[in-house]
């Protein structure tokens, strides 16, 4: 949600951000509507104080005994056009909401504008790649012929898109999620386990739907819908409530499965365990005061590489381009791991700033002394299906082991190669 009465003042920003973006709103149409919908309440007032002007006439003239017949019709008259002005106005109103949810966030001064994902810029480079005296396999080959992954019996009851983890390699990504939830415990996250399934409401708080409506999983029948991300539940949580300013920053990291349809096409030869429908994930969250919002999104990051560099995974550091931004994010940073079989590196995770955008939909603010300020919301993403693709890739043997991580030993009984 956005700031109308900035948006109203100054609508620039706002249109200029959604251009680099290629977001095609038609911002006239939206404050042509804007501008309707403040005219038809003001509208609305006028006749209903003079229905209630003339309404406090009808009983005095009854008392006197006097006519008045022409006041009722009045009345009855004022009511109907009342009425009639108010099914415009809700109609109005219904499509400026959903015109207005469509809005993105304005982007951060630094956020390079761009037409496609090649425009992200690379900020640095961490790690040396692995050099192996074979030709490295893709992670899952690896898999397949060692029964550690089977898509076809999930195939059977799932359908595409769907795999068993199986064995050690279970072992493995269990192990990864249990070192960056304690990780993340240490640095006074609060760890918490959310609901998989939301209500409609919950996708629009944090900017989810309309936008990618196409992407998430709906029960059709009862209007609820699967999360593709506990970003959903841990911003959601919050709503309409106020923090006392001594209670910020509120930190979270959560656990849960997480669904989406990847509807775009050109994702289907990805194979295994990159875009899955169904995965596990890892997420921060923080509620921050506003002042306080760059250097939590700051910190954010450094979080995310202190995990990378545990792992030895060598990796790159990106600040994404305009065209590659959710609308929520105002600047959002990924870092993108080293896959050796297709000499590439790839996003696995990433850190977003939203400012006070979602915080304006779940109306969720602070207090300091008598007065209220929205929060700002940050949130950070771990999926656990392309870190373990990327361990695998770069910890392979010839003879199609897997060497586990230092790090991830303790968390996986002491087991030191899979």
């Amino acid at each position: 949600m956005i700031d109308l009465k900035k948006f109203r003042e100054n609508p620039t920003p706002r249109i200029e951000s959604a251009k680099a973006r290629w977001n095609k709103i038609d911002f006239n149409y939206l404050l042509n509507l804007d501008k309707k919908v403040r005219n038809l309440k003001s509208e609305i007032e006028k006749l209903l104080a003079q229905r209630k002007q003339l309404s406090t006439q009808i009983p005095i003239l009854a008392k006197e005994w006097k006519n008045n017949e022409d006041i009722i019709n009045k009345v009855k008259k004022l009511k109907e056009n009342i009425a009639k002005i108010q099914q415009d106005l809700d109609k109005t109103q219904e499509e400026f909401n959903k015109l207005i949810l469509q809005v993105p966030n304005i982007l951060a001064e630094d956020v390079p504008i761009g037409v496609d994902d090649n425009e992200n810029i690379v900020i640095s480079k961490i790690w040396e790649k692995p050099k192996f005296d074979f030709n490295p396999l893709p992670h899952w080959e690896i898999l397949e012929k060692r029964w550690l992954l089977d898509a076809e019996r999930a195939v059977k009851i799932s359908g595409s898109r769907f795999v068993f983890i199986k064995d050690k390699l279970a072992l493995l990504e269990m192990a990864l999620m249990q070192f960056v939830i304690q990780k993340l415990y240490k640095k006074w996250f609060i760890p918490i386990l959310w609901p998989n399934i939301v209500n409609e409401k919950a996708m629009y708080w944090t900017g989810y739907l309309p936008a990618w409506e196409d992407w998430v999983y709906k029960i059709e029948w009862e209007d609820l819908y699967l999360i593709w991300t506990s970003e959903v539940t841990s911003v959601g949580q919050h709503t309409n409530e106020t923090f006392d300013i001594n209670d910020l920053p509120k930190r979270y990291v959560s656990f849960s499965a997480c669904y989406r349809r990847e509807a775009w096409s050109y994702w289907k030869d990805l194979k295994w365990l990159i875009r899955l429908h169904q995965f596990n994930k890892v997420e921060m969250v923080s509620f921050v005061k506003p002042e306080d919002s760059w250097k939590e999104h700051e910190l954010l990051l450094e979080i995310e590489e202190e995990i990378l560099q545990d792992l030895k995974i060598p990796y790159q550091k990106m600040l994404i381009c305009s065209w590659d931004l959710w609308n929520p994010a105002a600047k959002k940073y990924d870092l993108e791991w080293w896959f050796p079989w297709i000499w590439k590196y790839k996003e696995l995770t990433s850190a977003s700033n939203t400012l006070d955008y979602q915080a304006r939909r779940i109306n969720c603010k602070y207090r300091i002394w008598r007065e209220k300020n929205f929060v700002h919301i940050l949130n950070w993403t771990w999926t656990s299906d392309r870190p373990v693709a990327a361990i695998i890739e770069n910890y392979q043997t010839k003879d199609m082991r897997i060497i586990v991580p230092e790090v991830l030993r303790p968390f996986m009984m002491w087991i030191d190669v899979i």
